[in-house]
C-alpha cells in the first residue's frame, strides 16, 4: 500500500534494519536546521542593519569559507586517523559555541572584525562535518545504494533547509540576536544526538571499538600515511597527483563559486533590490529545501544508468537557466520559478559530485579525498560571496548585470564537466552497481 512512497522518499533504505543511515540522517537534519536558521539572514543584518557594503560582507564570507577549507582538510585527516564520529560531534559543539557568541555580538553591536572572526570559527567547524559524513556513507554502501544513500543524506540536510529559513524569517522579524541563540541550541542538540546515536563506521576504528584487533592498513598508491604522524600539508599534494581528480576539483571550484550565490547574494537581492519581505525570502529557501526532500530520491534513481559527469553537465545547465531567469525580473512568481530551476540543478548534480569523489578514492584514503574535494568546495563557497558582493555593489539595481556573469561562470563549469567526461575512466564515471 505504501510502495508509492518509495518513489519519492527513501523509506526502504532509511528505515531498514541497519539504522546507521537513519541516525546520520537525523543528525544531519538538526545540524542543517541550526545552520540555515542563521546564514540566509546574516548578510541582511550586516548590510541592512549595520550598513556595511556588500563587498565587505562578501569579504566576511570569503575569509570564513577559506577557514572552512582548512576545516575540510582537518576533518578529512582527523576522521581517517581517529574515526568519523568524534569529528562529527566536535564540529557541532564548536559551531554551537560560535553561534552563541555571534548572538552576543549582535546584542552588544560588536565591531566588524568580531563578526569576521566568529563567522570564520563557525565555518571551520561546520566544514569539518562534511568529510566524515561523506566517508560514513561510503564506508557502509556501494553501487546504486551508495548514490541513494548520498541522496538520503542530502534530503536530511535540505529538510533542515526547509525548516531553518522559515523559522529564521519569523525570528529575524523579531530580533536578529534570537536567530543565533536558537541556532546555537539546535546545534547543541545535534551534537548530543550524534554522540548518543550515530555509530562509528570506519573499518579500522570500528574494530577497535568492538575489541577486535585493527586490520592491517592498506598501503595507499600515493604513499603511506602512518596513523601516528601529525597533520601534514604534503598529503594534499600527494592526493592531487591524481591529475584527473585535480581537473575535477578545479571545475568544482567554479561550480561552487556559482552555487554560493544562493546565500548572501540572493538574500540581499530579494529583500534589498526586489523589495520582498524576510518571510518571503524564507519561503524561497523553504521551496529549495522541500524540493530536495521530495525529488532527490526519485531523481537519483532516474539517473542511475547514466554517467556521473552527464548529471554534472545537466545540473550545471539548469543552474545557468535558473540564474538567467533571475536577471529577467523581480516578481516573486518569477523568483520562485527561478528557484525551482536552480534547485533542480542542485538535485541532479549534488549526489553525482559526491559519488565521483568516492569512486576516485580507496577505502584507506576516502576521508582524505573527501577533505581535498571539500577544500575546493570551500574555496568556491569563499570566492562566491565576494564575487556576488562586488557585483551587487557594481550592478546598482541592474539585474542582468548581476546575474548574467554568474550564469556565464556556470556555463564554463558545464563545459569543463563535458571535457572531463572525455578524459575520465568510464568505470570511475559510473555508479558501481551499473557495471556489475
Amino acid at each position: 500500500m505504501l510502495h508509492w512512497v518509495d518513489t519519492i522518499f527513501p523509506r526502504r533504505i532509511l528505515f531498514q534494519k541497519d539504522r546507521r543511515l537513519w541516525h546520520l540522517f537525523i543528525g544531519r537534519l538538526f545540524a542543517s536546521t541550526g545552520f540555515s536558521i542563521v546564514i540566509p539572514f546574516l548578510a541582511l543584518y550586516l548590510h541592512g542593519t549595520r550598513g556595511y557594503p556588500m563587498s565587505a560582507v562578501g569579504l566576511i564570507f570569503f575569509v570564513g569559507a577559506l577557514t572552512g577549507a582548512a576545516g575540510q582538510i582537518v576533518g578529512g585527516e582527523w576522521c581517517d586517523r581517529s574515526g568519523r564520529k568524534v569529528v562529527l560531534v566536535w564540529s557541532q559543539l564548536i559551531r554551537s559555541i560560535a553561534f552563541l557568541a555571534l548572538g552576543l555580538a549582535v546584542t552588544l553591536h560588536a565591531p566588524f572584525l568580531a563578526f569576521m572572526a566568529l563567522t570564520s570559527l563557525s565555518a571551520f567547524a561546520g566544514r569539518m562535518f562534511e568529510p566524515p559524513s561523506g566517508a560514513m556513507i561510503a564506508d557502509f554502501t556501494d553501487g546504486e545504494r551508495r548514490a541513494e544513500a548520498y541522496g538520503v543524506l542530502r534530503i536530511g540536510g535540505n529538510l533542515g533547509w526547509a525548516l531553518g529559513p522559515a523559522i529564521g524569517g519569523f525570528l529575524a522579524a523579531l530580533s536578529y540576536a534570537s536567530l543565533f541563540f536558537v541556532a546555537a541550541a539546535v546545534l547543541l542538540f545535534a551534537a548530543i544526538l550524534i554522540a548518543l546515536k550515530v555509530e562509528e563506521t570506519s573499518p579500522r576504528h570500528r574494530k577497535r571499538v568492538d575489541g577486535e584487533p585493527a586490520a592491517a592498513a592498506e598501503i595507499p598508491t600515493v604513499g603511506p600515511v602512518p596513523p601516528e604522524r601529525g597533520f601534514d600539508l604534503s598529503v594534499i599534494g600527494t592526493t592531487l597527483r591524481d591529475r584527473t581528480f585535480l581537473r575535477y576539483c578545479l571545475i568544482t571550484l567554479i561550480f561552487f563559486t556559482v552555487m554560493a550565490q544562493l546565500m548572501s547574494t540572493l538574500s540581499v537581492y530579494v529583500v534589498e533590490w526586489a523589495r520582498h519581505t524576510k518571510v518571503e525570502l524564507g519561503v524561497l529557501y523553504t521551496l529549495n529545501g522541500l524540493m530536495v526532500v521530495f525529488l532527490q530520491f526519485p531523481v537519483v534513481r532516474l539517473l542511475t544508468p547514466f554517467r556521473l559527469t552527464t548529471a554534472m553537465v545537466a545540473g550545471s545547465l539548469l543552474y545557468v537557466a535558473g540564474y538567467s531567469m533571475m536577471g529577467l525580473g523581480s516578481s516573486f512568481a518569477l523568483l520562485a520559478a527561478a528557484m525551482f530551476v536552480v534547485t533542480s540543478g542542485e538535485i541532479v548534480s549534488a549526489p553525482a559530485s559526491m559519488n565521483l569523489v568516492a569512486n576516485f578514492s580507496s577505502d584507506r584514503l576516502r576521508g582524505r579525498y573527501m577533505g581535498v574535494y571539500g577544500l575546493f568546495n570551500s574555496f568556491g563557497w569563499s570566492i562566491g560571496p565576494l564575487v556576488g558582493g562586488v557585483l551587487l555593489d557594481v550592478a546598482t539595481g541592474r539585474s542582468l548585470l548581476l546575474w548574467g556573469p554568474i550564469a556565464g561562470l556556470m556555463l564554463l563549469a558545464a563545459l569543463g564537466y563535458w571535457d572531463l567526461r572525455r578524459r575520465i575512466d568510464p568505470a570511475t564515471d559510473q555508479n558501481k552497481e551499473v557495471l556489475t
